[in-house]
C-alpha cells in the first residue's frame, strides 16, 4: 500500500518568473549598501550570473506540480508518483488543519505537522526582521548558534543590529559576534571558507539547474565545484527543569560532502551529535525524544530521517512554523518529506525490503563521496550475479558466502579514465568503490579488451547484489552520476592487530615470533627519534615525529575537506575498525580530539574556546594553535616547529618533554594497542577474478609501484608464492587463511587490488570474517617466518541456536503500511520516525565483543562458547540492516557468565572495570605474554631515553634567545648616556609586564595538579597567554615599534624561563631562535605541505 504525506507550503503564494534576477539584484545593493567590502568578482562570471536568471527549470531537486489552493496554512496531498491518478478526500480533523485520505488503497496519511515541535532556536519577533532584511542562512545559523551556547538572547537583537546583518554571508557571518557583543569570535580563515561556501551553495540553489551536484565546472571562482561540503551540527545535551534535552548548535564547517547535501544543499541538512554516555544511560528517553518531534531553527522545519554512529541527520522540509515561503532564498525549492523519500528510497517501489534495511539504506545518501562523470541511461546495465554452482542452499536468494561477485560490478577503461582527469590521478584506477542510484560497492575494469580502451562512451554494469534500493525508470539524471568514496590503491607496511596476533599463535605460529616483530619494530622506531648523534640528527627526528604523528597527513586531511579517501591519500582504512565494506561513513558520532590523528597537549584542549570568551582578538590565520602565543595545540606539531626553528632537545627541556611523550604514546601503540608492523605485508581493496583463471586456493597481487626485499634488496611488483589474508573483524579461528599468489598473464593488467578466486564452495571473501566484495581490504601478507608456521584451521560454521537468540519479528515496508493504517496521524508519522532512526537503537555489539574476548582467554580460541560469542558479536554488527536484537533473557543470562570478569592482560593495561574480576590463564597466552614483554621493552626505553638528560644540572641559558632584550637594554642604556630617557622607562615598562605574568604563571604552575583536576588549568593558561600578547602599558609614548615590543617581551621572557617564554610567546620565541640560526620565510600553507623524505634523511646522515 502506498503511504501518503500530507504537505505544507505556500509555493503558489509567490511567483516563479524572475525570483533569481530578483535575488541577484538585491544581493548586489546589498552589498553596495554595506560598509564591509564586498569581494570583487570578475565581469565574466557576473555575465554568466546574469544568464542564469534566463533558465530556472532543473532536474533537480524538481518540485512537482500543486493545485491552485490559496490560503495560509491549507493542507496539501502528496501522494506517491505512481498513484497520482488516485482521487484524495478530505478528512476533518480537530481544529481547522485538513488532511487528505486515499478512500482506494486503505493506507494511512503521514503528515509530519501532528508532530510536536521542538525548539532549538527560535524567535518570532527576530525572524520577522531577518525575513524582511533578507539577512542569509549562514548568518541567521551564527546568530541561532550564539543563542543557544549561551552568547546572547534573542532579545539582545535588535533592529538596528539585523540591519548590519544584510549582505553575503562572507560579508556578515563573520561579523556576527563583533555586532551583538562587541567582542570579535576566534575564527581561522580556514573557518571563513564556509560562508563563501554558503554563498556559492545559495546562488546554485537559486539557479536552480542541480549545480550543487557537480559537473558543471567552474563556479564562483572554484573550478569543477560542486555543493554539500558544508556540515551544520548540533550537540545533544541534558537540560535542566522542565525540558529532558537540549541541542546546542557548533560552527558550521567544510568538512566532507555527500549525496543529499548536494541534491538539496548543506543548509537543508543538520546534523545532530549524541554523546555515547547520553544514549548509554537515557537511550529510550533520547530515541523517545527524537521519535516525537518536528524540530525547528528559525521557522524552518527539521525532520530526522536516519541516525547512525551516534548521531541523527535531519532534513528541512517544505513546512514553516511562524514563517511563510521566501521565494528569495529559495524556499519554494524545498521539498516535501514524502518527495524526499520517493527520490532516493520510494516505498512502493521497495516495499519488499524489510523495514530495517529499507532504513539502513538510507547511509547510502550521506557516505563521503566526491561526485565524477554522469552516465547516459543506455550506458547503466544492470547483471546478474556468478554464484556457486549447483547451487547448495536450497530455494529462495543466494546467501552471501555462495555469491562470488558480491558487491563488485564492472566498469568501462573510458569511465576509469574520465574518473582519473576528473580527480587527477596520475594513473587509471583498476577499481573504484562508490554509489551510483541506488547502488554501492566497487566497480572494477571491464574483462572485455573491448571496453578496455581509454576512448568511447561511459559504461556501467551493476549487479544484483549492488543494487540495494529500486528507484523509477529511466533512473533520473540526479541519480546518475558516479559518487567516489575511493580508488583501488595500496597501502602498506601493515601493523597487526590483537585479535589477528590470536589468530595467528592459535594457528601455529610461536610466540617468540610476534615477540622478535614487537621488539624490531619498536627497536627501528625508536632509533629514529632518540639518536641526537651528528649535524643532521635532527633531520631524522623531524621526520619520525612526524610520521609518528601523521602530522602532514592531518593538514592535508583539513585542507582535502573530506575528499581525501576519493583523492587516494592517507590509509584505506581506519585502524581497527570493527565494519568493514561499504557501509560508510557518516561523521557526526565521531569524537575526537586532536587535528586529524594529532595528538592534543592536555594543557591547550579548550584554548581555542576560552580565546572566544575572552573575545580579545581579531580573526586568527589559522587554526589549531592558541590565538595568543601562537603554540600549535598538538603535541606533535609543537615537537616539530621546535625542532625546526633550531631548539635541541638536549638544550630546551620543553622539546625534551614533548619527544618523551612521543615515544611514550609510541610504545603504548605497541605495548597497549599491540600495533605490531610487519614489513613484507600491503593491504589493498579485493575483487573477484573477472576471468575465472584463478583456482580455488590462488590469488594474484600487482602493484603499480615495486616492493623491495628487505633482505635481498631486490624489486618486484608481484607477489608469488605462499601467503597470509586477512581483513577485520578476526573473531574466528579461520578468518586467516594462508593461499598460494601466482602470476597469471590474463590478469596482468589489473592492478593496486587483490583478486580473489571464483571458485569453490564458498567464497574466499567469506572466510574472512564473513566478507565480500563491496569494498572491504584485506592484509595480504608474506613474511616467511609467519607464513610458514601457519596452519589453516577449517571452516567455523554457525552454531545451532543463534537465530533463536534474537528476535526475528522482521517486518516488511508493506507490512510496515498495512500496520500504521490503523494508527492515528499522530502515531503513525511517530512510527515512520521510529523506523528511520533504528541507527540509535541499542546493539550491545560492544559487550558482546568484550564477552568474546573473556571466552577467548578462559575456554580457548576454538571453543564452543567462544565460536558462538563470535557469531553473536557479528549478528549484533549487522543487526542495524537486519533488524535483529538479542533477546533480553539471552542477553542478561550471557551478561551473568562473561560480564564480571577480565583477563590478565586488560587489567594490567589498566583498563579495570567496576565489579570485575581478573582471570589468569594457566596456559601461556599471546596477549598476556606481550603485556609483561612490551612492558619490560617500554621501561628500558624511557629509561634510557631520560639518560640522556642530566637532572643535576640546569636548563642552560639560551644566548639566541637573550639577543634581542640585551641589543634593547643596550639601545636604552645608550640613549641615556645622550640624556634620551624614553627608551628606559619603555624596557622597563615592557620588562614589567612580562614580570606580571610572569608571577602569575608561578602561581598556576604550582597549582597545576589542583587546577587540572577542576578543569580549568587549559583556560588559566589561556588567560595568560592573552595576558602576555597585549601591549604593555607604557607610561610616556612607545618609542620602540610594535614588532620591537613583542621581540623584546619574548626575549625577556626567556630570560625568566624559557617553559614559560613558550607557553606565552611560543611564535615569537621559535622566530627569534629561527632568525639566529639563520632562516627561510614560510607561509603557513607551505609549511604545512612540507615533509622530508627518507632519502634525504639516509644522504644527509652518511
Amino acid at each position: 500500500m502506498p503511504i501518503n504525506f500530507v504537505r505544507d507550503d505556500d509555493d503558489d503564494t509567490y511567483p516563479e518568473e524572475d525570483v533569481f534576477q530578483i535575488y541577484l539584484e538585491n544581493r548586489l545593493s546589498d552589498q553596495s549598501s554595506q560598509s564591509a567590502p564586498a569581494s570583487s568578482r570578475s565581469s565574466s562570471i557576473l555575465s554568466s550570473i546574469d544568464a542564469m536568471a534566463n533558465n530556472l527549470r532543473l532536474e533537480s531537486p524538481q518540485r512537482p506540480t500543486l493545485p491552485s489552493v490559496s490560503g495560509v496554512g491549507v493542507k496539501r496531498p502528496i501522494v506517491h508518483p505512481e498513484s497520482s491518478s488516485l482521487t484524495p478526500t478530505k478528512i476533518r480533523r480537530t481544529g481547522s488543519e485538513e488532511t487528505y485520505a486515499d478512500p482506494s488503497s486503505g493506507s494511512q496519511i503521514l503528515d509530519a505537522d501532528t508532530l510536536d515541535p521542538y525548539i532549538i532556536a527560535h524567535d518570532q519577533r527576530v525572524q520577522s526582521l531577518l525575513d524582511r532584511k533578507r539577512v542569509p542562512w549562514g548568518t541567521i545559523f551564527e546568530l541561532a548558534r550564539g543563542v543557544t551556547n549561551g552568547s546572547w538572547l534573542w532579545s539582545d537583537i535588535t533592529g538596528e543590529y539585523v540591519d548590519q546583518l544584510c549582505g553575503t554571508n562572507a560579508e556578515t557571518a563573520p561579523r556576527v559576534s563583533k555586532i551583538i557583543t562587541g567582542k570579535w569570535a576566534n575564527m581561522a580563515v580556514e573557518a571563513l571558507e564556509v560562508w563563501a561556501e554558503y554563498d556559492r551553495e545559495q546562488a546554485a540553489i537559486m539557479e536552480h539547474k542541480g549545480r550543487g551536484l557537480g559537473g558543471m565546472g567552474l563556479w564562483y571562482g572554484k573550478d569543477n565545484w560542486h555543493g554539500g561540503k558544508i556540515q551544520q551540527v548540533g550537540r545533544l545535551k541534558e537540560a535542566t527543569g522542565n525540558e529532558s534535552f537540549f541541542i546546542q548548535l557548533e560552527q558550521p564547517e567544510v568538512r566532507r560532502s555527500h549525496r543529499f547535501g548536494r541534491y538539496l544543499g548543506s543548509r537543508r541538512i543538520l546534523q545532530v551529535k549524541v554523546p555515547e554516555t547520553l544514549s548509554r544511560q537515557r537511550g529510550d528517553e533520547v530515541r523517545r525524544f527524537f521519535e516525537c518531534h518536528k524540530f525547528i531553527l528559525c521557522g524552518r522545519v527539521f525532520l530526522p530521517f536516519h541516525a547512525k554512529e551516534g548521531g541523527v541527520y535531519m532534513v528541512e522540509t517544505n513546512n514553516g512554523f511562524g514563517r511563510r515561503c521566501n521565494p528569495y532564498e529559495g524556499d519554494h525549492y524545498r521539498l516535501s518529506f514524502m518527495d524526499f523519500i520517493n527520490w532516493h528510497n520510494p516505498f512502493k517501489l521497495n516495499s519488499h525490503q524489510p523495514i530495517s534495511k529499507w532504513s539502513a539504506r538510507w547511509a547510502l545518501g550521506l557516505s563521503t563521496s566526491v561526485p565524477t562523470i554522469s552516465f547516459d541511461d543506455m550506458h547503466i546495465q544492470y547483471i546478474e550475479d556468478e554464484y556457486v554452482t549447483p547451487a547448495d542452499w536450497g530455494s529462495g536468494k543466494a546467501p552471501a558466502e555462495k555469491t562470488y561477485t558480491d558487491g563488485c560490478g564492472w566498469i568501462n577503461g573510458a569511465a576509469l579514465t574520465q574518473i582519473m582527469r576528473r580527480m587527477g590521478y596520475s594513473s587509471r584506477p583498476t577499481a573504484v568503490q562508490g554509489r551510483i542510484g541506488g547502488a554501492k560497492g566497487m566497480w572494477v575494469l571491464h574483462p572485455d579488451p573491448a571496453e578496455q580502451v581509454a576512448d568511447g562512451g561511459c559504461k556501467i554494469w551493476i549487479r544484483s547484489s549492488q543494487n540495494k534500493i529500486s528507484l523509477p525508470k529511466p533512473v533520473p539524471k540526479s541519480q546518475r552520476i558516479f559518487e567516489l568514496l575511493a580508488p583501488s590503491r595500496v597501502t602498506g607496511p601493515c601493523r597487526l592487530s590483537a585479535q589477528t596476533l590470536i589468530n595467528l599463535t592459535h594457528n601455529g605460529v610461536p610466540n617468540e615470533i610476534i615477540k622478535k616483530l614487537m621488539a624490531h619494530g619498536i627497536q627501528e622506531e625508536v632509533k629514529e627519534l632518540v639518536d641526537w648523534n651528528g649535524p643532521q640528527s635532527m633531520l631524522r627526528v623531524w621526520r619520525a615525529v612526524e610520521k609518528a604523528g601523521g602530522v602532514v597527513i592531518s593538514h592535508i586531511q583539513r585542507r582535502a575537506a573530506g575528499e581525501v579517501r576519493a583523492l587516494g591519500i592517507g590509509k584505506l582504512r581506519e585502524f581497527g575498525k570493527q565494519e568493514q565494506g561499504d557501509e560508510d561513513e557518516g561523521d557526526i558520532g565521531v569524537e575526537k580530539t586532536g587535528i586529524g590523528n594529532v595528538e592534543v597537549d592536555e594543557v591547550e584542549v579548550k584554548v581555542e574556546e576560552k580565546a572566544y570568551d575572552l573575545g580579545k582578538i581579531p580573526l586568527q590565520k589559522f587554526s589549531g594553535r592558541c590565538p595568543f602565543s601562537g603554540r600549535p595545540l598538538g603535541l606533535h606539531q609543537t615537537a616539530l616547529e621546535l625542532l625546526q626553528a633550531g631548539f635541541h632537545p638536549l638544550k630546551l627541556k620543553l622539546l625534551f618533554d614533548k619527544l618523551e611523550k612521543v615515544l611514550t604514546m609510541l610504545l603504548d601503540s605497541y605495548v597497549q594497542k599491540f600495533h605490531i608492523p610487519v614489513t613484507e605485508s600491503v593491504e589493498a581493496y579485493v575483487v573477484p577474478d573477472p576471468y575465472g583463471v584463478l583456482n580455488e586456493d590462488e590469488i594474484h597481487f600487482r602493484s603499480s609501484e615495486p616492493f623491495i626485499d628487505p633482505i635481498t634488496g631486490a624489486q618486484q611488483d608481484i607477489i608469488v608464492g605462499p601467503v597470509l589474508v586477512s581483513r577485520n573483524p578476526t573473531r574466528l579461528p579461520s578468518d586467516i587463511q594462508k593461499v598460494t599468489a601466482i602470476s597469471h598473464p590474463k590478469l596482468a593488467n589489473y592492478f593496486n587490488v587483490i583478486m580473489f578466486p571464483t571458485k569453490g564452495k564458498f567464497t574466499l571473501a567469506s572466510y574472512l570474517g564473513g566478507g565480500d566484495y563491496d569494498g572491504d581490504t584485506v592484509m595480504l601478507t608474506w613474511c616467511r617466518e609467519l607464513v610458514d608456521n601457519f596452519k589453516n584451521f577449517s571452516r567455523c560454521e554457525e552454531p545451532k541456536g543463534i537465530r533463536e537468540a534474537f528476535e526475528r519479528e522482521v517486518e516488511h515496508v508493506r507490512d510496515f503500511d498495512r500496520r500504521i493504517s490503523n494508527l492515528s496521524l499522530k502515531e503513525a508519522q511517530q512510527a515512520l520516525q521510529k523506523v528511520l532512526i533504528l541507527g540509535l537503537a541499542e546493539t550491545r555489539v560492544g559487550l558482546y565483543s568484550i564477552y568474546h574476548d573473556l571466552a577467548v582467554y578462559k575456554k580457548g580460541y576454538d571453543s564452543q562458547e567462544a565460536i558462538k560469542l563470535a557469531y553473536m558479536f557479528t549478528t549484533c554488527l549487522d543487526s542495524n540492516k537486519t533488524g535483529l536484537r538479542v533477546k533480553e533473557n539471552v542477553f542478561l543470562r550471557d551478561q551473568k557468565t562473561w560480564g564480571s570478569e577480565q583477563p590478565f592482560y586488560v587489567q594490567v593495561l589498566g583498563e579495570k572495570k567496576k565489579k570485575s574480576y581478573m582471570v589468569r590463564r594457566k596456559t601461556p597466552f599471546i596477549l598476556d605474554a606481550l603485556v609483561e614483554y612490551g612492558q619490560a621493552l617500554k621501561q628500558k626505553h624511557l629509561k634510557d631515553y631520560q639518560q640522556h638528560w642530566n637532572s643535576q644540572q640546569d636548563e642552560d641559558a639560551d644566548e639566541d634567545l637573550a639577543g634581542h632584550w640585551k641589543a634593547a637594554r643596550a639601545k636604552a642604556d645608550q640613549a641615556r648616556a645622550e640624556n634620551l630617557s624614553i627608551f628606559s622607562s619603555n624596557m622597563e615598562d615592557i620588562e614589567m609586564h612580562v614580570q606580571g605574568v610572569w608571577e602569575d604563571y608561578l602561581r598556576v604552575t604550582a597549582a597545576k595538579k589542583e587546577i587540572s583536576k577542576s578543569g580549568s588549568s587549559s583556560d588559566a593558561y589561556t588567560e595568560l597567554a592573552c595576558r602576555f600578547s597585549q601591549k604593555p602599558s607604557f607610561r610616556l609614548f612607545q618609542a620602540f615599534s610594535d614588532g620591537d615590543v613583542h621581540l623584546i617581551k619574548a626575549s625577556f621572557a626567556a630570560k625568566r624561563s624559557l617553559s614559560f617564554a613558550c607557553s606565552v610567546a611560543f611564535k615569537d620565541l621559535c622566530s627569534i631562535k629561527a632568525q639566529a640560526s639563520g632562516s627561510v620565510a614560510f607561509t603557513h600553507l607551505f609549511a604545512e605541505s612540507m615533509s622530508i623524505p627518507k632519502k634525504v634523511v639516509q644522504t644527509l646522515s652518511r
